[in-house]
């Protein structure tokens, strides 16, 4: 099982690290592998096990939590995190995960990829354009392109996301922005995912969810 305590202890574990640590995400990515597992997919590789590198188009590429099945990779999810100055970013994270996505695509149009991003709230601020806040105008533009099944199977699209809210200034064990919704969100992401690569790989061995509804 998992719960909003694994989702806070993964948050903790997260804002522990130094800033620029590269194995910061780590404690997220185990938590993924685990969702994973509950639903019916054990075996995803990731988090203590190291990033997996995927062969794209353009380049090698490591992503953050995988599934590999008959020697090749049939699901992907890259993590990431903001912490400061949204504005500044949140575009530059959207060309870079089409970018990231695309890659991968040519050359397995059948992988099924998932996107995670943690969110500081004291990073965000209001967009003069439309007055949205820049955290809400990055999950509405993540919900546009996370309709990647058949047959919209354009080439920089996702299978699904996972937006989650923290204020890091909050005691540890309390980050969480609507904790409720956003372990629903997490449960809703995976079974998306899981039910895209059960249409596409049936041959997979999955095993019969162990979570019931939150």
């Amino acid at each position: 099982m998992y719960s909003i305590a694994d989702v806070e202890s993964a948050l903790d574990a997260v804002i522990a690290r130094p800033v620029q640590s590269p194995k910061r995400l780590l404690a997220v990515a185990d938590l993924m592998a685990n969702m994973l597992a509950v639903e019916g997919l054990p075996g995803a590789r990731g988090g203590g096990n190291g990033e997996l590198t995927i062969e794209g188009l353009a380049r090698r590429k490591d992503w953050d939590v995988a599934y590999e099945f008959a020697g090749k990779f049939r699901l992907a999810i890259s993590l990431k995190s903001m912490w400061k100055n949204a504005g500044g970013t949140v575009p530059n994270r959207l060309d870079d995960l089409m970018g990231e996505i695309a890659n991968v695509q040519q050359l397995s149009p059948e992988i099924v990829s998932g996107y995670v991003i943690l969110f500081d709230v004291r990073a965000d601020s209001v967009r003069t354009e439309d007055g949205l806040t820049w955290s809400r105008f990055f999950e509405q533009r993540l919900q546009a392109i996370s309709i990647r099944k058949a047959p919209m199977w354009n080439q920089g699209l996702l299978e699904g996301h996972w937006f989650v809210r923290f204020d890091g200034s909050l005691p540890s064990g309390g980050r969480l922005i609507d904790p409720q919704e956003t372990l629903r969100g997490g449960q809703g992401f995976v079974r998306a995912m899981l039910a895209e690569l059960r249409r596409r790989e049936p041959a997979i061995p999955f095993q019969s969810p162990m979570s019931t509804d939150l």
